[in-house]
């Protein structure tokens, strides 16, 4: 496949979900047929969203480039170990046109293509002296740093305060069980995923704690302050304590009861979180609001990364909203032994 810059699409292309999960399927076969060696290697390990994105993105950033290639599976079949230099130039030059208004959206996008060329290292299949040039012309750009960006996302006070009021004055089955999935969310800080797959075994005794299965099947446990307790509590009185989903469903019809065979989706979270708190908030920003939160109240980088499951600590950091006034205030309590200079003259 040769790859050049060449008429670039009116807009950046879109691969069929239904093409992404074909080649997904043929990538983590024990010897693919459709996608290339070079490429499977890239999706072989980590989550299927993680493996779908990079199979999609580095469809795109191809077609976007050379537009005389229309075909994922194409790019997916192509032995990129043998692609020379140029090609990943042309990929990096596709890439910049294409997506101009982002740097994050850029490097996501070069990611997928350095991905190929990573785990072709770790294979065997390139040594480092043929991977150097190519990754060379992709360098991901360091995006400006945006002092404002973890003030957007966190929500006010009274917009809590008026959710849970609302919640409190509602005496439905549902409104219990959402309350519970709202402080789960918003006072544990957990993912909507992980908030879907607690089972009512996973509550220790006293409820202060809950087990956890988070990204890439680690385990923890999350402490629960003591309003999630009562939210908890006051959610299990009407749902009773047989085993199952903590998080269920309930029937439309009244009497409304807890469907025990079933969990909450995702998507409901979502839909829970939209009309609790309005269209424009996500489940991700209740997350983002409990950091905040826990991070203002003096907590510790490294307590407040265990808490949320984050791997490394920096990722607990790029949701801390405190600025500028804050890190001075910090640096005020230190104390320094400088005196004054005297004029003696």
């Amino acid at each position: 496949m040769d790859i050049e810059l060449y008429a670039p699409p009116a807009e950046p292309p879109r691969v069929p979900a239904a093409l992404v999960s074909t080649a997904l399927d043929d990538a983590r076969q024990p010897a693919p047929a459709l996608v290339h060696r070079t490429v499977a290697r890239s999706v072989a390990r980590g989550s299927e969203k993680t493996a779908r994105l990079r199979l999609e993105r580095l469809a795109r950033v191809v077609m976007a480039t050379d537009s005389r290639i229309a075909d994922p599976a194409q790019v997916w079949a192509a032995d990129w170990s043998a692609m020379p230099v140029e090609a990943f130039e042309a990929i990096d030059a596709g890439i910049a046109r294409t997506w101009e208004s982002s740097a994050a959206t850029r490097n996501a996008m070069r990611d997928s293509v350095r991905a190929v060329v990573r785990e072709s290292v770790k294979a065997g299949i390139l040594t480092h002296d043929q991977a150097t040039p190519m990754l060379s012309a992709m360098v991901p750009e360091k995006a400006p740093r945006d002092e404002e960006k973890q003030s957007r996302g966190h929500l006010p006070v009274p917009r809590i305060k008026d959710a849970f009021h609302e919640l409190a004055h509602d005496r439905s089955l549902t409104a219990r069980r959402d309350t519970a999935l709202v402080a789960l969310l918003l006072g544990a800080g957990l993912r909507r995923a992980e908030a879907v797959t607690i089972d009512l075994a996973d509550l220790d005794d006293h409820h202060e704690f809950v087990t956890v299965h988070g990204k890439g099947g680690a385990v923890r446990d999350v402490p629960l302050a003591a309003a999630v307790r009562r939210a908890l509590r006051a959610w299990l009185a009407v749902r009773g304590e047989g085993p199952g989903p903590l998080l269920t469903p309930v029937t439309r019809t009244k009497p409304r009861r807890p469907i025990f065979d079933r969990r909450l989706s995702t998507g409901t979270v979502a839909q829970v979180v939209a009309r609790r708190f309005g269209e424009d908030v996500a489940p991700h920003d209740l997350r983002r609001t409990f950091t905040g939160n826990l991070l203002e109240s003096g907590a510790d980088l490294s307590s407040a990364s265990k808490i949320l499951g984050h791997v490394n600590p920096a990722t607990t950091a790029g949701y801390d909203r405190r600025g500028r006034a804050t890190r001075l205030a910090d640096v005020e309590r230190v104390t320094l032994p400088v005196e004054d200079v005297t004029d003696d003259g």
